[in-house]
């Protein structure tokens, strides 16, 4: 009996450390099973939104443009920060905030998490360019564009016609402007040591206009062909921006070396010439119109190909002291960015009441624009007899506004020979003196664009009594030199209208004293 209840204990004994194990072991497959579980949802997450998402070749194209990114904040770092000066632009008021360490630190997060990364850093471009449009330069938003086509499949087509916008409007833009055809292109290969530049830059003005056009026409037909012109095309302009060059603007730098290597890997990859969903199209057609927006002032320039071509709206403010031309670059090295509306903000941070603004606008659809700055510090419009008439003139500021003098109007009459006289350096051009040998009746058209003259000298030249009218764009004018021409009274009596016009030199002419009495005016 005592034999048969050990038996028993020694039975329950063994049943009982079977259960135990069996809980062991169930225990710990529950255990490992929910290590696994764990695991997936990481690997899950990190294939997801981690850099392991991504293939090796992707991830190198990633980190390239993280590179170009964070070279251009760094060589502009004090646009970023907190500055005095120049004040910030902010789109509405708003206090500065620090962009340095948080646009840095995505960039970071990119090569860790390129999703959360590359959202992070489009809040922080988005953000920072509404708190201060000085950083709305399209550098910084073409990078993002480059890379966030290496991270999402998607923004492989968004990339490839914006791609294609820059180089079809680049060229487009040059193709129409003045600028672009005169002082533009001149200045570009005389700072780059070109012997007689003056023979030379139409040539490279078109040479440039239509390789960016043909690279941009082929980008939409023959996507793969354009890298082989876009890789010597934007290689070639960083070699004429570097110190071998131009040894300017240099934080262009690294996004014309991502439109090098991403960009010709995004038309390399590109399989369709034309999308086949319609939101693919959607987005080709977008990019190929919104440019448009331009010429009447609704997109910026930077985000519509306008490079180089230099067909800006700019401005000047009158002050007590002197003019001051609105310019960027400095410790920024940016240009400011001249929009009109940027151009009006910057007149409201930095005049005083009583200045005047000038906004110089070449767009064929819209016009000059002139301000005065009332005592709540907000910019009234007025309109150009106003404004060079001083009647907004106050006490304590200028007695009248200072027009802009255009670039493209000076660089063909300096290249003509035309005398240009100016109270001293810096100081608006205020007479102009042609001789017999340099004058062309075309230049004529172009003191329209030096809107501050008050003489004019055409003695002995061949001018003619229609030709004279090209005077009237001349409403400061007060005199005019006629000596030795073949002009009449007609042709004196077309300049009637000038407000100002206080003396004619008609020496050796058939003008009659009457028609001269009749366009004189008192002096004011």
């Amino acid at each position: 009996m005592v034999c048969s209840f050990f038996a028993g204990c020694d039975a329950n004994v063994r049943a009982s450390e079977f259960q135990v194990e069996e809980t062991f072991i169930l225990s710990q497959a529950s255990t490992d099973s929910d290590a696994f579980a764990k695991q997936g949802v990481f690997m899950q997450f990190c294939e997801r939104w981690g850099s392991v998402g991504l293939c090796r070749w992707q991830f190198g194209l990633l980190f390239f443009g993280v590179v170009c990114q964070a070279l251009t904040v760094w060589i502009t770092l004090p646009l970023w920060g907190n500055r005095v000066s120049p004040a910030n632009l902010p789109t509405f008021p708003v206090p500065p905030f620090d962009f340095v360490g948080p646009v840095f630190g995505s960039l970071v997060l990119i090569l860790v998490l390129p999703r959360p990364g590359l959202m992070l850093h489009w809040v922080l471009l988005i953000a920072a360019g509404v708190m201060d449009q000085y950083r709305l330069q399209p550098q910084f938003y073409a990078i993002a564009i480059l890379m966030s086509a290496c991270v999402w499949p998607s923004w492989h087509n968004v990339a490839r016609w914006f791609l294609v916008s820059t180089w079809l409007w680049a060229g487009l833009h040059k193709l129409v402007s003045a600028d672009w055809y005169g002082h533009a292109s001149y200045w570009l290969l005389n700072r780059s040591g070109v012997d007689d530049a003056y023979n030379y830059h139409v040539a490279f003005a078109v040479i440039v206009a239509l390789s960016e056009l043909g690279v941009g026409i082929t980008a939409c037909v023959k996507p793969r062909w354009a890298t082989i012109g876009c890789v010597p095309m934007h290689l070639g302009i960083m070699l004429m921006l570097s110190p071998i060059g131009l040894n300017w603007n240099t934080s262009v730098q690294p996004w014309n070396a991502t439109m090098v290597l991403i960009g010709g890997w995004v038309m390399w990859t590109t399989t369709d010439a034309w999308p086949k969903s319609a939101i693919q199209r959607a987005v080709g057609v977008v990019w190929l119109v919104f440019p448009l927006g331009f010429f009447v002032g609704w997109v910026d320039h930077g985000f519509c190909g306008v490079l180089y071509s230099d067909s800006l709206p700019r401005g000047i403010i009158t002050k007590v002291e002197g003019s001051e031309r609105i310019r960027g670059w400095g410790d920024l090295h940016v240009p400011f960015p001249n929009e009109r509306r940027t151009l009006r903000i910057y007149f409201e941070q930095s005049a005083n009441p009583g200045d005047f603004l000038h906004i110089s606008d070449p767009r064929f659809l819209l016009n000059d624009l002139y301000f005065v700055l009332g005592d709540d510090g907000v910019a009234k419009e007025i309109n150009a007899h106003d404004f060079y008439s001083g009647a907004h003139a106050t006490k304590s500021g200028p007695k009248y506004g200072v027009g802009l003098d255009e670039l493209r109007a000076i660089f063909p009459l300096r290249q003509a020979g035309v005398k240009m006289l100016r109270e001293s350096p810096g100081m608006p051009i205020f007479a102009v003196a042609f001789t017999p040998e340099n004058y062309d009746p075309k230049l004529l058209a172009n003191l329209k664009g030096l809107p501050n003259i008050r003489q004019v000298q055409l003695s002995g030249t061949e001018v003619t009594d229609a030709e004279l009218e090209e005077l009237l764009s001349l409403r400061m004018l007060t005199g005019v030199g006629l000596d030795n021409t073949g002009i009449t009274d007609a042709g004196l009596l077309r300049l009637e209208p000038l407000p100002y016009l206080s003396v004619v030199e008609h020496e050796g002419t058939s003008i009659s004293e009457q028609a001269v009495l009749q366009v004189l005016k008192a002096v004011p």
